[in-house]
């Protein structure tokens, strides 16, 4: 008996998007599925669409909740899987034929290994354009703090491009519903504390769709841009746990790139007081990514933006500086 792959796709408002994302997974060359669609309160045909898969294909299960977020219809389908692996696909994404069928093939070579991650490509909308191929140089069987590393690497801290053995997740494994971005982050940074060997892929398997209405593109202040800066708080308290000075490194400059970002987009939002205390509080991660960084001419172009805002220099001024 081959095992079973739970493949958990939250839905909410990308009717447009859910066929090819849906052909995607069933069309699988890898037939052992369990197809866990979540829609989280759609307000388009999504939920329609969704149950005329589930009456076609017995692999798919439908379920339904009143809109509470990504992270909530993740952990919705999580409580009713029953899969040996876990696979997670956003409903505007697709995957390609052979994804999974590679993916448990790596994960069933030795008993030890826990996730497998793959490349991916990211295709603008709109207009099908490849946008970049990622095929991440570092592959093959690592230790956990390796594969971890990788996570703030090339192998990127999405969850998309990423199978996980079900045994790694229990009832404290959830994904965090106060966190509109970076919670899928934290999730595999708690997730993985338990895992023992990691295969590393270069193959670009899944395909990313990117749009730039999306919640992670927004450049300016908002609620959900806060919470990104919040989850890397949050990894770098749990990275701790892992007990090494490498993970430490990569949490710490991590968190200063996401908070620089959010920092300045406080300071063009004129939202000052959050610019304020976010300057405050990288201070000692902002030390360590000047340490680290290897670029001295962005090193230098960021240190200069950096004091132009302190000295509440206009938007269009350090615009031009800060590349």
């Amino acid at each position: 008996m081959k095992s079973t792959v739970s493949v958990i796709v939250p839905v909410y408002n990308v009717a447009p998007y859910l066929n090819k994302c849906l052909d995607s997974i069933l069309g699988q060359t890898y037939k052992e599925l369990e197809v866990i669609v979540v829609d989280d309160g759609s307000k388009d045909e999504g939920l329609r669409i969704c149950r005329e898969y589930e009456s076609r294909d017995e692999r798919v299960k439908v379920l339904h909740q009143e809109n509470a977020g990504v992270s909530a219809a993740r952990n919705f389908g999580m409580s009713i899987m029953t899969g040996s692996y876990v696979l997670f696909v956003d409903a505007d994404d697709w995957i390609e034929p052979n994804m999974v069928e590679i993916l448990v093939h790596e994960m069933e070579q030795k008993e030890s290994v826990d996730a497998v991650f793959c490349g991916y490509q990211e295709i603008e909308d709109g207009t099908n354009k490849l946008l970049q191929t990622v095929t991440p140089n570092q592959r093959g069987q690592v230790r956990r703090d390796e594969g971890v590393e990788g996570l703030f690497g090339e192998y990127s801290t999405m969850l998309w491009n990423k199978l996980f053995r079900t045994s790694l997740i229990d009832q404290t494994n959830i994904f965090n519903t106060s966190l509109k971005i970076g919670e899928d982050e934290l999730w595999m940074i708690e997730v993985l504390k338990k895992a023992r060997n990691i295969v590393l892929l270069g193959a670009p398997l899944y395909n990313y769709r990117y749009r730039s209405a999306g919640a992670s593109k927004d450049v300016w202040i908002s609620d959900a841009r806060m919470t990104d800066y919040e989850s890397q708080k949050m990894v770098l308290e749990s990275i701790g746990d892992y007990h090494s000075d490498e993970l430490t490194l990569c949490a710490q400059k991590r968190l200063y790139y996401v908070g620089q970002r959010i920092m300045k987009a406080a300071y063009y939002s004129g939202r000052y007081d959050i610019y304020e205390m976010i300057d405050r509080e990288i201070d000692d991660v902002r030390t360590v990514w000047y340490k680290h960084h290897s670029n001295k001419l962005g090193k230098i172009r960021r240190r200069l933006v950096e004091k132009m805002m302190r000295k509440r220099f206009p938007c269009a001024i350090i615009k031009i500086f800060d590349k």
